[in-house]
């Protein structure tokens, strides 16, 4: 590969891309040592401080480690599974969804929740089908795996409805907490559906920070609203890191009339 000097893309960002690429390919797997610096530096012909700058966003990407006086490696990193059809149902512990899928997919994902109150934004107050201005609870959760953020989520819920109830403060991070369907089921508001928008996109410079991202990964950016009949009780915004998540789904096909499978 080398680099393209028209494509308005820094090239550093291209000679990460090609890391990547190598080890999405196979080229290096999991403990393999990538070329150093000064290695990718001769390959692609750019400045030394270039090929240092896109080790330093595939390390910031948890994609590799540097071993002090050894080099780089890749490092081993678990690709986490997210149900894209029947993912959410009323559960006999009531846990949100994630739970299930951290138990199906054997790892064990820590959330830190920092919570506030504010006015509703026009979007989020059209989601949630009430006014501009009117008082919201906000959630924002960060869902973080071997040390590292792969989830962020912040959730909306209409203070007219959670307010003095004793779901009006949202749960905070504790493994085990009551998910969306089984707080408002608490409080007889019962939910019947959830629609959910995914698409793909770079992230903001506020999801860079949180999510430690380097330049070039995006996003699976999911909107997200819980309704009780008509009504939205709940609506969230989430970004997962898009090279970590896999969305996995199962369609049944129904066969024609009279036919039966062997």
């Amino acid at each position: 590969m080398t680099i393209n000097e028209q494509s308005g893309v820094k090239p550093s960002v291209q000679v990460a891309s090609a890391i990547r690429d190598d080890i999405a390919n196979g080229k290096f797997a999991t403990g393999d040592r990538i070329p150093s610096a000064r290695e990718l530096a001769e390959r692609f012909g750019v400045a030394l401080t270039t090929a240092v700058k896109a080790v330093e966003d595939l390390r910031a990407e948890g994609l590799i480690e540097t071993r002090r006086g050894k080099g780089s490696y890749v490092r081993a990193r678990a690709e986490l599974f997210r149900q894209g059809t029947r993912r959410y149902s009323r559960t006999p512990a009531g846990h949100a969804p994630n739970m299930s899928e951290a138990q199906a997919g054997g790892w064990r994902d820590e959330v830190t929740a920092t919570r506030w109150r504010e006015e509703a934004t026009p979007q989020i107050a059209e989601r949630l089908h009430i006014t501009p201005g009117d008082p919201v609870t906000v959630a924002r959760y960060v869902w973080i795996l071997d040390d590292a953020p792969i989830q962020m989520g912040t959730q909306y819920e209409p203070l007219s409805i959670v307010g003095g109830t004793p779901i009006e403060t949202p749960v905070d991070g504790t493994r085990g907490n009551p998910g969306v369907i089984a707080r408002f089921d608490s409080i007889g508001v019962y939910i019947d559906r959830v629609e959910e928008k995914t698409r793909a996109r770079m992230p903001t410079s506020e999801e860079s920070r949180i999510l430690q991202i380097g330049s070039g990964i995006p996003l699976l950016f999911l909107t997200r609203t819980h309704y009780a009949g008509d009504v939205a009780v709940e609506t969230a915004d989430i970004a997962i890191r898009g090279d970590r998540m896999v969305i996995n789904a199962t369609h049944d096909v129904a066969l024609p009339e009279g036919i039966s499978q062997p």
